[in-house]
């Protein structure tokens, strides 16, 4: 069995697995990583960023692996969720509740399946943690949803695992560029302090530093169009210090843009950049930085497809890890590190 000192490195704190796609096998690694704690003797709390997952695939039909709960974990979860209480310790009504009734902390008394059906906010996240450290966590477990990547933000998450695989493409190059991608996005550097201390001094979402100083637009959301970014890009711009999601519009912008300002942002998680666009990007030499970086544990990897040919495992596992590094990158179900 894979160990988490021999794979990891650091120690567990708050971490999230987070997808990139449906069936890479992210309840496979939540599972195994259970047991790589629970092998250590850690104590560990468990909840979800909302409900992500049914019983079953919608297009396959193929049964999907259930979250496993080991002896003495503490799970953070709606109470509607929880089916067999002979199982489960209840501990704990908290004031979250989710569309399936109030969130309760209940701990297993012995091995049992169970859905996570955690809140949807980041406040309540940080709420359950203290919660289910109070009743002796020293470790917790998100279960991020694939399409949520807010899951892997650092004002929750410490830390962070990716899940990839060959149903977000069966074409083994396509898919290492685009979990590269999104690793590259992950792991930004951390600005300057200065800009630390701009972004605090303003309460606006787009801040734009000129040679003659600084600029506050009066923006409600950064998710504009291309056209509208263009308007904004149309002056010379060295510094844009931004707050909040980014997508396809600025990004096309910026490629297209005469100068190449420095884009700082809350954290890796905001970015919504298909690979493409992001690889243009870097050959430009657009820079990016982040105010609070993103800690990315590892990647684990799940080359099968289901109901289909999938990627050659022992391929697939070199180049990704050749790729990453020096990022750990695992096959959970084979048990197998690159290295």
């Amino acid at each position: 069995m894979l160990t988490w000192k021999r794979v990891f490195k650091t120690p567990p704190t708050v971490l999230t697995v987070v997808g990139m796609a449906k069936n890479v096998g992210k309840t496979v690694t939540m599972n195994y990583i259970q047991n790589m704690l629970y092998a250590e003797n850690r104590v560990m709390g468990l909840t979800s960023i909302g409900r992500d997952g049914e019983s079953f695939d919608a297009l396959t039909n193929l049964k999907k692996p259930p979250v496993v709960v080991l002896p003495g974990t503490l799970v953070a979860t709606a109470e509607k969720a929880i089916v067999d209480w002979a199982k489960w310790e209840h501990l704990q009504d908290t004031e979250v509740t989710t569309s399936m009734g109030k969130i309760v902390i209940v701990k297993a008394k012995e091995n049992a399946n169970v859905v996570l059906a955690g809140p949807s906010k980041n406040s309540q996240l940080r709420e359950l943690w203290d919660s289910v450290k109070g009743w002796g966590a020293d470790c917790m477990l998100i279960d991020g949803a694939f399409d949520r990547q807010s899951a892997a933000d650092p004002a929750v998450s410490r830390q962070v695992i990716l899940a990839t695989g060959a149903t977000l493409s069966r074409n083994l190059q396509e898919l290492v560029n685009r979990t590269q991608a999104r690793v590259e996005q992950l792991t930004l550097p951390k600005c300057e302090a200065k800009y630390q201390v701009l972004a605090q001094q303003y309460q606006e979402k787009a801040i734009f530093i000129n040679e003659s100083g600084n600029t506050k637009a009066a923006l409600t959301t950064l998710l504009l169009s291309e056209k509208e970014w263009q308007k904004l890009l149309s002056e010379p711009r060295k510094v844009l210090i931004l707050k909040g999601a980014i997508g396809e519009g600025l990004g096309e912008a910026l490629v297209k843009a005469g100068n190449t300002p420095v884009v700082i942002l809350d954290n890796g998680s905001k970015l919504f950049l298909p690979a493409a666009t992001w690889r243009r990007l870097m050959l430009k030499g657009v820079q990016f930085y982040v105010r609070q970086p993103i800690e990315l544990l590892g990647v684990t990897i799940n080359p099968t497809f289901p109901g289909g040919e999938g990627l050659e495992p022992d391929t697939l596992l070199r180049e990704m890890g050749e790729a990453l590094h020096p990022i750990p990158v695992a096959d959970i179900m084979r048990e197998k590190l690159y290295a």
